[in-house]
């Protein structure tokens, strides 16, 4: 009780902090959380037991995000929550009706999305009903997905670290696991999420998706679809790199209830969610481009030089005017339900919290086919400086807070320009080689 009141208290400090710094009248569309009430009680308990470690943290500069010990004795298992929607959800505080003023995004059916080709194109949409058909929507509910494939091997790690570097790079940060363990005795282990770009999918988990969205279904219905007849090699070729092609490889997300990865940027990728819901914060990236002081401000704590949950950033730091005004003008605030496909573009920022257990997939341009992860893998400390640690920074500089030996900013993928390399993770890995801008100076 001591250590959920410390956490409580901790959480108290920042909210009371965040409320008398910001006008209070300030229109917001969040609802009263239930339990609210006892902020008065609790509030006095806070300063009883220790009013001066309630603001300790803020006072030293450190990160504000609650430190919560990753404690192996803690029992995640949770064995009463039974399937997806057993478990708990922030939906009363997260959710909101995705008001034209607030999410701006079209809402499209499977037919206008595949008539309109949406993905070639530079907006965000949400497409509706996309999961039609599919065999995950009971293939997939949490106890079928214990019996058919518990032994699915992927990994697990902090998303707010995970968001900093993205999956692929994350390397100590992650350690591998199975859906079976991982659902079994660490989902509702606030510092375990797992996310995989790289998992190695077994067959009926994919074929559990099709119909596949479009431009993915289009690669499985025929690969070679871009090979061209090159005379001088005497035989057909593939006319685009592989880093450029939708192929039939899924990432897939598990989660529960305010879980998600931070602020962070790749090539075009689409996200449909089977379970559960998500609430997406986009940024225009024709807004951002070259500016990172700018990036730094809005999605990081940058007065306190933290980079904090998802979840934090929108109860504390979302509801700050400069922030709000940004994200309502040149960005997105979106519900994405069960069913529904968020399509996001090719460098647009984006972080999305779950709201309650969430199980999503993913499809990105240029995402191999999933072949697990080697030990080797996480081994080593994303966060340390090496020597080819050569910063491409744009006129505006380093961002506020920046020194040396501390890495590339997260969440930037290192290039914040056009002339650098492009912003995915990993999407140099092909066989085709660098993509177009890369240098040998930037290796």
């Amino acid at each position: 009780f001591i250590f959920q009141l410390d956490i409580y208290c901790h959480h108290l400090s920042i909210m009371t902090t965040s409320s008398t710094s910001s006008s209070t009248s300030r229109k917001t569309n969040r609802r009263q959380r239930p339990g609210q009430g006892l902020s008065i009680y609790l509030a006095t308990a806070c300063i009883i037991m220790s009013s001066t470690n309630c603001n300790k943290q803020a006072q030293a500069g450190r990160p504000l995000t609650p430190s919560i010990p990753d404690n192996e004795d803690i029992d995640y298992s949770h064995p009463e929550y039974i399937e997806w929607e057993d478990g708990p959800t922030s939906a009363e505080e997260f959710d909101h009706d995705n008001n034209p003023e607030i999410c701006g995004l079209e809402y499209l059916t499977v037919e206008e999305w595949e008539a309109g080709k949406y993905w070639e194109k530079d907006k965000p949409v949400l497409v509706k009903n996309v999961t039609a058909g599919w065999k995950a929507l009971n293939n997939w509910k949490k106890q079928e997905m214990l019996l058919r494939y518990p032994d699915a091997e992927a990994t697990m790690g902090e998303a707010r670290l995970v968001g900093e570097t993205g999956p692929d790079e994350a390397g100590k940060n992650l350690q591998p696991t199975t859906v079976k363990e991982f659902i079994t005795k660490h989902m509702y282990n606030p510092l375990k999420y797992f996310f995989d770009r790289k998992i190695s999918i077994p067959k009926g988990m994919l074929e559990d998706c099709h119909p596949f969205p479009m431009p993915t279904r289009a690669y499985l219905e025929n690969p070679n679809a871009s090979e061209k007849y090159a005379p001088s090699k005497k035989k057909k070729v593939r006319s685009t790199p592989d880093r450029e092609l939708w192929r039939d490889h899924l990432a897939i997300s598990i989660g529960s209830d305010l879980q998600g990865l931070t602020f962070h940027h790749h090539r075009e990728a689409w996200n449909v969610v089977l379970f559960g819901s998500k609430r997406w914060i986009l940024w225009d990236h024709a807004r951002w481009n070259g500016h990172n002081e700018m990036q730094w401000r809005l999605t990081r704590d940058w007065a306190n030089d933290a980079h904090v949950t998802g979840a934090e950033w929108i109860r504390r730091l979302y509801p700050e005017p400069d922030r709000e005004r940004e994200i309502r003008e040149f960005g997105h605030d979106c519900i994405q339900r069960k069913g529904d496909m968020m399509f996001v573009p090719h460098r647009w920022m984006h972080m999305v919290v779950n709201i309650g257990d969430t199980v999503s997939v993913i499809s990105e341009v240029g995402l191999e086919k999933g072949e697990g992860k080697k030990p080797e893998d996480f081994e080593y400390d994303p966060n340390e400086e090496s020597s080819d640690d050569s910063e491409d920074w744009s006129e505006d500089g380093p961002p506020p807070g920046w020194y040396e030996g501390r890495g590339p900013p997260p969440g930037w993928n290192e290039y914040d320009s056009e002339d650098g390399p492009l912003a995915g993770w990993s999407e140099d890995d092909s066989e085709d080689g660098p993509p177009p801008g890369w240098s040998e100076d930037d290796s």
